[in-house]
């Protein structure tokens, strides 16, 4: 099938200028953003693996403070005092005078503190009003009195504790430590109890930037979140959560009710990622990296918004795609008329050829240029003569020569 030149120019022209896009689209384009997908993970996993040491060494300073607090000696006279022992009373109401215990809470930065006897009666404490109280029946004070170190989860407070404002309220979420007191025949007398601020926890969650959408929380086997999202305020706005997002945010996907991608794969005991994006508690898609945490039966997950992770890399593909578009909407017109122009002359020719071939030998080429086109048109304009000269000899002359 005849195929005009101009047509094969166009074509020609249009793969020269979509080889380079081509080869963009499935080279260069697929290791760029392999290697920005790897880099973001790797960024995800620093701060994930970042904040599980910071937890880790935070709570390990927290029951250090216990501990110290149960082992120091003042501590045990004033239990014992408390037990009806004259000598260590005398010291008690001492070193009461002496601000003794103000001094102790503040070391441990002024943190609920409380100090039971065995019968489960707070002694000694740094709020004044837990004085006299019972807990007896607490599970941290039977864990301690059994010689075994207690640590809690992050549970909504029993009892009227400051929330984020000040305000004493029930159900902020809390945390408690416990230590058994022991004299020095290591006789367990009583218990130390310490009330942890989760708000702290807060505080170490935010410490890492991970860009405008990036965060990191810790989240419990029940997949509730239990540090605050830096999107409460807009989840208060959407009736997500009422008060806050510890302990009442469910880490689902809000279209479908199922637990979103992060947490159930943290939940259940590893460490991973999920680099192509998966909706998050908000249904924003995100990107991210989980660690479980087994001894404190916590996870910590940190994720970032798939278009802020990939956007630049979303942008220059469609910018790249946008400016070859416009190029091949050029190279398309000047195609069309260079092979206009090419083929135009070629076929002025081809058709006095036919002309002459069909025996109108003195039919010639008007067509004149320095190039090859140009020699053509000489060749047959020549070759024409030619043909005009042999028909126009005798037809034995012809002959002759033939012969």
């Amino acid at each position: 099938m005849f195929k005009p030149t101009k047509s094969k120019l166009s074509v020609f022209f249009l793969v020269l200028t979509f080889l380079p896009l081509i080869v963009m689209r499935l080279v260069v384009y697929p290791i760029t953003f392999q290697t920005l997908k790897e880099e973001i993970i790797k960024n995800l996993e620093i701060a994930v693996h970042k904040q599980a040491e910071l937890v880790t060494q935070w709570m390990e300073t927290c029951i250090n403070d216990a501990q110290s607090i149960a082992h120091n000696p003042i501590i045990i006279m004033a239990i014992q005092a408390a037990q009806g022992e004259t000598e260590r009373g005398e010291l008690l109401k001492y070193l009461d005078t002496m601000d003794y215990f103000g001094y102790l809470w503040k070391e441990y930065g002024q943190k609920e503190i409380s100090v039971a006897d065995r019968n489960g009666t707070i002694r000694i404490a740094s709020k004044k009003e837990l004085v006299g109280t019972n807990i007896s029946t607490k599970d941290f004070f039977r864990t301690a009195m059994e010689g075994i170190f207690f640590t809690s989860n992050i549970i909504p407070s029993d009892i009227p504790i400051e929330n984020e404002t000040g305000t004493p309220e029930t159900g902020v979420p809390t945390m408690l430590v416990a230590a058994p007191v022991k004299d020095t025949l290591n006789t367990i007398i009583g218990a130390v109890s310490m009330r942890i601020p989760v708000s702290e926890m807060n505080a170490l969650m935010r410490n890492i930037h991970l860009g405008k959408t990036g965060e990191t929380y810790l989240v419990n086997a029940q997949g509730y979140m239990l540090t605050e999202s830096r999107f409460t305020e807009d989840l208060k706005r959407q009736q997500q959560i009422k008060n806050r997002s510890a302990l009442e945010l469910k880490l689902v996907d809000p279209v479908t009710g199922v637990m979103t991608k992060g947490v159930s794969e943290c939940i259940k005991g590893a460490e991973g990622f999920h680099a192509d994006g998966y909706a998050d508690y908000r249904g924003i898609q995100v990107l991210g990296f989980w660690q479980w945490m087994p001894d404190y039966g916590w996870g910590v997950i940190a994720e970032i918004d798939v278009q802020e992770g990939y956007g630049a890399v979303y942008t220059l593909r469609n910018y790249i795609m946008s400016v070859f578009g416009m190029v091949a909407i050029g190279v398309i017109i000047i195609a069309f008329f260079l092979g206009k122009k090419i083929s135009a002359p070629i076929r002025y020719l081809t058709g006095i050829s036919k002309i002459i071939a069909n025996g109108s030998y003195r039919t010639r080429a008007a067509y004149q240029s320095d190039d090859e086109v140009g020699e053509l048109a000489h060749a047959i304009n020549k070759m024409a003569e030619t043909l005009e000269k042999k028909s126009q000899m005798p037809e034995s002359m012809t002959g002759e020569k033939s012969i």
